[in-house]
């Protein structure tokens, strides 16, 4: 059954592969066993701006979304970051709640800390279950807990307490936090990539400006590891 879901996951019709193997009596049973949350993320509807998708129906575009930046990695990096991808909002159900929201003048659905819900539920199932070996489920874990990054970051101060200007320190920064997951450096790549297939699979309305950061970001960090010759 594991097989049947590296299949799927690294298709380039995750979404429809899924469902088809979901009504599989077999599949969907084996797979809500290991993976209970999966089936209060069919349920969970996303009544907020950004999104356009159930928690479920996004989860497995984010995948799609990925796959499509990983196509000419090796199989295992791929499978690395698309079951990244998979797991990244599996907590939100348990996080779910409705409040008023001041920006968009009613109540909407939220999942406050829904990412730290998301990595408990990957400590239970990587190495277990979807036979990942420790250092990539430290590697994925990491990733999954850092997936909402470029919402808490902006190009210009905006006076928002909660949010970080983009730097080369801050970068840095963040490469160094990741350090002890794996290599920094990398796994920030990585973690724009997350950031990127999770915008991609939210309401294209809302993300032009997440995606500019996420590019900037990008291009920041490969200036800050680009070795300049010294001058003759």
């Amino acid at each position: 059954m594991l097989q049947k879901l590296d299949k799927i996951l690294l298709s380039k019709n995750v979404v429809d592969d899924f469902y088809r193997q979901y009504n599989n009596p077999e599949f969907r049973q084996w797979l809500t066993t290991v993976l209970p949350e999966i089936e209060a993320c069919r349920k969970q509807e996303q009544d907020n701006p950004w999104h356009i998708y159930n928690c479920l129906d996004h989860i497995l575009h984010s995948v799609e979304e990925m796959n499509k930046q990983t196509k000419d990695m090796p199989f295992d990096s791929r499978r690395k970051l698309a079951y990244t991808m998979f797991l990244h909002d599996v907590g939100k159900p348990e996080k779910h709640l409705r409040r008023y929201s001041k920006l968009y003048k009613r109540e909407v659905d939220s999942f406050y800390n829904h990412n730290l819900a998301s990595v408990e539920v990957a400590k239970r199932v990587l190495e277990k279950d979807f036979c990942f070996d420790q250092s990539q489920s430290k590697e994925i874990q990491a990733l999954v807990e850092s997936h909402d990054i470029f919402m808490f970051v902006t190009l210009q101060d905006d006076h928002n307490p909660y949010h970080r200007v983009l730097t080369k320190s801050y970068v840095r920064e963040q490469e160094r936090n990741l350090d002890l997951a794996g290599n920094g450096q990398q796994l920030l790549k990585e973690l724009i990539m997350v950031g990127r297939s999770d915008n991609m699979a939210q309401n294209p309305e809302m993300t032009a400006d997440s995606l500019k950061l996420l590019d900037t970001m990008e291009q920041m960090q490969a200036k800050i590891h680009t070795q300049t010759p010294p001058e003759q």
